[in-house]
């Protein structure tokens, strides 16, 4: 079985069968010049800075507000079925707002917003709290800051239902609406007013992370699409990423240091400093769901027992726990992969690298088997790795 966020296909298939909400027509707010809009981000990452942050489950439908200037913030989404390495390398593959400053100092658009937002995508299948509650709410602190249009972008399966939504609210609030997106059957099945189709990896909105100018080309096709004069458009990047694009990530993993510590224990520990390199040079890490970067090592000792056949719960875990300790394991893993990387970071490749060459996510794989095969309750084991995953 495939990897789900990587197999192209049955990601279309999703996109094509996957419940929307229905919308009566399609509002269409017509913006002034390029040159003097007023521009927002929205994302349905889950981005937050310390002090906010997401529930794991589908019911958490409030939005984290994200200064402009913040650059500390955490990738809050709790799913496993989107590339997070691009995240980890450069946060303007899913959140442009870098390029969105450049291009008003150029003077392409008139103003970054002073605020942008971010929900959690992996909403309800009607998303009726967002298009009743928080959208609503979220499309007034725009507009009170005079935001003339809105950039959408999304990371996993559920996230183009999620951003279609809130552009239909937004377009309705008078605000101008731009979503990027790889599921172009969602937008064209949500009736969505400007859509602009991208053949990228899920999680990698932008394409391609540590790419400025290629960055920068996607950004700018999204704001042609605002020259229509009536929606639904949808229009098509003209270059493609896919998920097997490139090399697999070369990344060095240090020699055994204390033999007398579990092989994965050991190598978290012996990881710590490049850990540390990657953080005081991004000032960000999304660490922080259940544990602290410091907690790695002993989390893993708990997953040494639980391969070994020692319940779950004997550690304190509940099924939200175990999903969230997994989450930081990896995003520790993932970050310092960045900074030790030789090379581009490359779709999907530092899940590859967590997974398939790592004692930690080796470990994190047969746990999860365990459990598995112990029948353990699927809400329970399934999430610790992407769908598909043996």
């Amino acid at each position: 079985m495939s990897v789900f966020g990587k197999d192209e296909v049955a990601i279309k298939k999703f996109a094509a069968s996957v419940a929307v909400p229905e919308f009566n027509g399609c509002s269409f707010t017509t913006p002034k010049p390029l040159h003097t809009l007023k521009v927002a981000l929205v994302t349905t990452a889950g981005l937050y800075q310390d002090g906010g942050g997401f529930e794991i489950g589908d019911s958490d439908f409030h939005f984290e507000t994200l200064p402009k200037h913040a650059r500390d913030l955490k990738l809050g989404h709790h799913s496993v079925n989107f590339d997070r390495g691009g995240f980890a390398a450069d946060i303007n593959v899913v959140f442009p707002i870098d390029r969105l400053q450049s291009m008003a100092e150029s003077g392409v658009i008139g103003a970054v917003a002073n605020n942008h937002y971010a929900f959690a995508g992996n909403q309800s299948a009607t998303v009726s709290e967002i298009r009743l509650d928080s959208g609503p709410r979220c499309a007034q602190e725009m507009l009170k800051e005079d935001v003339d249009v809105v950039i959408l972008t999304s990371t996993c399966p559920l996230c183009p239902r999620t951003v279609c939504t809130l552009a239909h609210v937004f377009e309705t609030a008078g605000l101008a609406t731009l979503v990027i997106t790889p599921l172009r059957a969602v937008a064209e099945r949500m009736g969505v007013p400007r859509t602009l189709h991208t053949e990228f990896p899920l999680g990698l909105s932008l394409g391609k992370p540590r790419d400025e100018k290629f960055q920068t080309d996607v950004l700018m096709a999204a704001f042609d699409l605002l020259n229509e004069p009536q929606g639904p458009v949808i229009k098509t990047f003209p270059v493609s990423v896919s998920a097997t694009d490139g090399a697999p990530l070369v990344c060095g993993i240090p020699p055994r240091i204390n033999t007398d510590l579990h092989p994965a224990v050991d190598e978290a520990q012996a990881l710590k400093a490049a850990y540390d390199r990657a953080y005081k040079k991004n000032q960000k890490t999304s660490i922080g769901m259940r544990i602290s970067a410091e907690e790695v090592p002993d989390a893993l000792a708990k997953f040494v027992e639980i391969a070994d056949g020692k319940h779950w719960e004997d550690f304190g875990f509940v099924a939200e726990s175990i999903y969230g300790t997994v989450h930081d394991i990896r995003t520790y893993y993932e970050e310092l992969a960045c900074e030790l990387a030789e090379g581009p970071i490359t779709p999907w490749s530092t899940e590859q690298w967590f997974y398939d060459q790592t004692e930690a996510g080796k470990l994190i794989l047969s746990a999860r088997r365990i459990m598995r095969d112990k029948e353990v309750a699927q809400s329970v084991w399934f999430g610790l790795a992407p769908a598909g995953r043996p």
